[in-house]
């Protein structure tokens, strides 16, 4: 964030364009936030008006202005019936006010008809999330006996769900013991601020994509792995959600979805879904033709209020459909049908018009059809009948077989397969047996990757990557070379010998500058920090046949380093105007530091690096680059001694990025290095990131260990390692990466090796 001015409130309108209630709003239409007492309404509200550079409103504060009280002062002078008449008329003066451009929390204590008619006013072109937290929770903060609390709680749950249009799980657990450090705390609601800026990024249908990987409906086989409600309710590894899938399928049947606490089980499992997993969500329930009443009650009244990233909808009644499709805000809606027959056989061309015209008359976004597998045969014809269906209709085309003995047309569907977790289950593959299959038909070719650079018998990234590539069943490798000059490089992207077989080159140091001039394309990030350290292989065929390679360069350093940051700075730090960074070091890591911290919003930026001449050219390059872009606030100074006093204009730092090697290139010589503690004394502490890892503990983390005692987390650089290696994998897979695997092995291995880290 920089610290640029949320937009004013306005008292005009905010005119929905999509008309009222279809969850379609004006980019700058302000948020309500209602629930009970304790579910974490100002939290989050703080949360989405940073992220979205809105002003925040504090109904409490807003009722103490008008009214000279509190709200809780003012029951205990006048009473709750008198408190219940005052509210009305500042609820509306809130409302009125700050129609645009805020995020307002608090409102709804009332729970009075004329403050639900308000509200549902106003629902009709504004979001009003309702956030929820579980019982427990909310009664621990009340404070008052079962009983009592148990009836406060469905009257006021009754009344938020008719007064709102989307529901938020909020599921933050307290400090169980009161020796949990408030800098635990502080991470539990980073990892909360990304769940929920990204729910809110849903509601508005800004794009938020988490990973670098292809489309989930491109027709680059794709997948989705299968979870039902029940499965999630057992101790589900963690693994397994985010473990290279392109989308979740979370299925229903009528019994789940038609039970009385569908919502406020689907919205709580939701969030578990988005903790765990960066791909889109998929909400697939499933009925039968006698029980459309409650299916389509489901899709119309609890569905849409979790925000999914596409959910099923059967085609059959034509009515309801419009109507879902009238409110369903920005999730895709993907057709569903299910042939009794096999599909090109029952269900042939001949029916593809009616078909074509359902879909564009209903705006389905995506068609899934499956039908019934009867002999081998079969499988060819789905596939033919495919193609036949992607011709016609300029929709994703999703289409397969079901039966315990037909896999070959989930193999060869393009797009969104099914998948569970093991092979054994019926018809349904593993995505490791997915992949497998592919390799064998050549669909898959296995490639060649390679880490290249000085001095790399630390690295973890080999093990790291192809620990990746086994569990997802792809056919790469992972390898790395020692190299002394920069020719070898060269050689290694020219040799003929390898043809499709090398995939990409990850650059190591020195040669991230070096290699720019041999490559084709260069993405903006890496071109803005002028340094490359992941080049991807691909070819293009020319008229004549002849495949020619093409060199794409990118910079993920910088997103490791940003993720880092990001992920690891407390709330109280959060980036403002006044926010300063330390950058110790000034090679090419520095480098992507410095643009980290600068698409994070920091604008004043101080560097310190040994070799005067070196920090001042990177000083230079980046003040002249930001110019360049019309930016006149952001400034890069360089201290010139450790021994000098922070600048007395600016504000201490609360991020420190230490980019220097833990020993000299060559030797086993460990660096020597420390900052002053003076540097380091931000009352509110900061995050401070060590780049580089190995097996020492560098003198620069032997110093800031202490400092977690006041407010600094420390954070080592085996988790950029994976927080960079995240996107080098989707880069040169296109797909998905699993988290959870790619973390855990490099654990292990760095405890094998003995490195250094703090995990």
């Amino acid at each position: 964030m920089s610290g640029s001015h949320p937009p004013s409130p306005s008292s005009t309108p905010s005119p929905n364009p999509a008309g009222p209630g279809s969850r379609r709003y004006s980019t700058d239409a302000t948020i309500l936030l209602v629930g009970s007492f304790g579910a974490g309404k100002k939290t989050l509200g703080l949360i989405a008006s940073v992220a979205l550079r809105r002003r925040f409103i504090d109904f409490d504060e807003f009722f103490r202005g008008q009214i000279q009280y509190s709200p809780q002062e003012f029951i205990a002078e006048h009473g709750f019936k008198r408190y219940r008449e005052v509210v009305i008329k500042v609820s509306q003066d809130v409302l009125t006010k700050y129609q645009t451009g805020c995020v307002i929390a608090g409102l709804g204590f009332a729970a009075s008809p004329a403050q639900r008619q308000l509200l549902v006013t106003f629902a009709q072109h504004h979001p009003i999330v309702y956030v929820r937290r579980s019982k427990a929770d909310l009664q621990h903060f009340v404070g008052i006996n079962p009983d009592t609390f148990d009836h406060i709680y469905e009257l006021e749950n009754v009344f938020f769900e008719s007064c709102s249009n989307f529901d938020f799980f909020n599921i933050t657990q307290e400090p169980s013991h009161q020796a949990e450090s408030q800098i635990h705390a502080s991470l539990k609601l980073k990892e909360l601020e990304r769940i929920f800026v990204a729910f809110v990024h849903r509601i508005f249908g800004n794009p938020h994509k988490q990973i670098a990987s292809a489309d989930p409906f491109s027709a680059t086989h794709t997948y989705a792995l299968e979870l039902s409600l029940a499965q999630l309710e057992t101790d589900l590894d963690a693994e397994i959600l985010d473990a290279g899938t392109d989308a979740i399928y979370l299925t229903l049947n009528h019994e789940e979805f038609s039970r009385g606490d569908i919502l406020v089980r689907l919205s709580r499992y939701m969030t578990i879904l988005r903790k765990h997993t960066r791909v889109p969500i998929i909400l697939d329930a499933r009925t039968d033709p006698e029980k459309d009443s409650s299916y389509l009650k489901f899709l119309e009244t609890v569905a849409l209020r979790v925000a999914p990233d596409s959910f099923t909808c059967v085609l059959r009644n034509k009515d309801i459909i419009r109507r879902i499709h009238a409110t369903k805000g920005h999730s895709k809606m993907i057709a569903v049908h299910h042939q009794a027959g096999p599909l090109g056989v029952e269900m042939s061309a001949s029916e593809i018009p009616n078909l074509r015209i359902w879909l564009e008359d209903l705006g389905f976004e995506a068609l899934r059809v499956t039908g019934q597998h009867a002999v081998p045969e079969d499988a060819l014809a789905c596939v033919a009948f495919r193609g036949i269906l992607t011709n016609a209709l300029n929709i994703p085309v999703i289409a397969y077989n079901t039966d315990s003995e037909e896999r070959a047309s989930i193999l060869l569907n393009p797009i969104l397969s099914p998948i569970q977790v093991s092979s054994t289950q019926g018809s349904i593959f593993s995505l490791r047996d997915m992949q497998h299959a592919l390799s064998s038909l050549s669909l898959r070719p296995n490639k060649l990757f390679k880490i290249v650079g000085q001095d790399l018998r630390d690295t973890l990234s080999p093990a790291m990557h192809n620990a990746a590539y086994a569990a997802c069943g792809l056919p790469h490798r992972y390898e790395y070379d020692e190299i002394q000059s920069f020719g070898e490089i060269e050689a290694i992207l020219k040799a003929p010998s390898f043809g499709g077989f090398l995939g990409g080159l990850i650059i190591s140091l020195p040669f991230k500058n070096d290699v720019l001039p041999l490559l084709d394309d260069i993405s903006p990030d890496a071109r803005d920090i002028n340094a490359v350290n992941t080049v991807v292989l691909e070819h293009k065929v020319q008229p004549n046949g002849v495949r020619t390679p093409l060199y794409r360069g990118y910079n993920t350093d910088y997103i490791g380093i940003k993720d880092c940051v990001h992920s690891y700075l407390s709330p109280a730090n959060a980036i403002r105007g006044g926010s300063t960074a330390l950058i110790i070091g000034a090679g090419g890591m520095a480098h992507a530091a410095v643009y980290a911290c600068y698409q994070l919003g920091v604008r004043q930026i101080f560097v310190y690096n040994r070799t005067l001449s070196n920090a001042q050219k990177l000083a230079g390059y980046y003040n002249v680059w930001a110019r360049s872009k019309g930016d006149n606030i952001f400034h890069l100074d360089v201290l010139q001694s450790i021994k000098d006093p922070w600048p007395s204009e600016f504000r201490l730092p609360t991020i420190v990025i230490s980019c220097i090697p833990g020993r000299h290139v060559g030797t086993q010589s460990p660096v020597v290095f420390q900052v002053s503690d003076a540097w380091l004394e931000s009352p509110t502490g900061g995050v401070f990131v060590e780049v580089g890892y190995g097996p020492l503990k560098t003198s620069l983390m032997e110093q800031m260990t202490p400092w977690s005692m006041k407010g600094w987390v420390i954070v080592d650089g085996l988790k950029a390692l994976v927080k960079q290696g995240i996107t080098q994998y989707e880069l040169f897979t296109q797909r998905p990466a699993p988290v959870h695997v790619m973390r855990r092995v490099v654990q292990e291995e760095a405890i094998k090796k003995g490195y250094f880290h703090m995990w």
